[in-house]
């Protein structure tokens, strides 16, 4: 389906632009020079220590919420695992996308992966993590070869693996392919199937943020969610902020198909009216 992108008041993408004929993957180079990322400004060497309290602080004043579904204040959620003592932690982007007539974490697997992959570094800076793993349901073959390939250009880049542009801050990212499971979108029984066990719902408390994978603190956000946070980082809480309403802040991304006229993926902020558009 084609990707277009709402034009009410002229909103702009938070997510990446998107052209109605479709998008073409931006090359690493590119995407850095034109976003100013500041994930290479901030750990390069000489440069001034990125401080992990003032990252938690604009999520925490941009009011991002989970976008699979919860929406717990994400903020909130790395505040109380970069808390807790651990050797190990890790970081794990829920990609199962497995709801009927759903496939907008597709489109930013597919033509946006280098904001879904920075939004998980910045996750393993914050928490004090060296290791994240992107959990993608096995029918999206050209997801999978898409985020691989992009692991692969920030690795040859130095922005992933050991430490990351001369700094003491590694990290290194994870496929692990799902195989069908709808139940496997919840976070904890996507938590049992990495540990090669049944895929079934784990009695919370406690939360995967402080007991996780494998016994470790653990963070767990929807592809979308994470994707967020390098425009929040990049151009602060305010500028999220301006989208959306009070309580709910920012934009979403939704999908549209059956009987309509232009069916494809769509973002507007939050306090629209549907209606509008169908």
């Amino acid at each position: 389906p084609k990707k277009i992108l709402l034009n009410r008041k002229e909103i702009k993408s938070l997510i990446g632009k998107v052209k109605e004929k479709g998008i073409t993957l931006i090359p690493l180079k590119i995407y850095l020079r034109r976003n100013k990322i500041k994930l290479e400004l901030a750990l390069a060497k000489g440069k001034k220590k990125w401080d992990k309290k003032e990252i938690i602080k604009s999520l925490l004043d941009s009011n991002l919420s989970g976008r699979g579904g919860a929406g717990f204040p994400t903020g909130l959620k790395w505040d109380f695992c970069s808390k807790e003592k651990s050797e190990k932690k890790y970081v794990i982007c829920n990609a199962d996308e497995g709801d009927s007539g759903a496939f907008s974490d597709r489109y930013l697997l597919e033509d946006q992966p280098l904001k879904v992959l920075f939004g998980m570094i910045i996750c393993g800076y914050v928490i004090g993590s060296n290791e994240g793993v992107l959990y993608i349901r096995g029918e999206y073959p050209k997801s999978i070869e898409t985020i691989n390939g992009s692991i692969n250009e920030l690795k040859s880049s130095k922005l992933l693996g050991e430490n990351i542009l001369g700094t003491n801050f590694s990290f290194d990212l994870n496929i692990c392919i799902g195989q069908g499971a709808y139940i496997c979108g919840e976070e904890t029984a996507l938590l049992e199937s990495l540990e090669g066990k049944k895929g079934q719902p784990r009695i919370k408390p406690p939360f995967p943020a402080l007991v996780g994978l494998y016994g470790c603190p653990t963070i767990i956000n929807n592809v979308e969610t994470i994707a967020s946070v390098p425009f929040i980082i990049q151009n602060g809480a305010d500028a999220y902020r301006a989208y959306g309403t009070d309580k709910s802040p920012g934009t979403l991304l939704f999908a549209m198909s059956g009987h309509i006229n232009k069916p494809g993926v769509y973002e507007a902020e939050f306090g629209t009216n549907m209606l509008e558009y169908i």
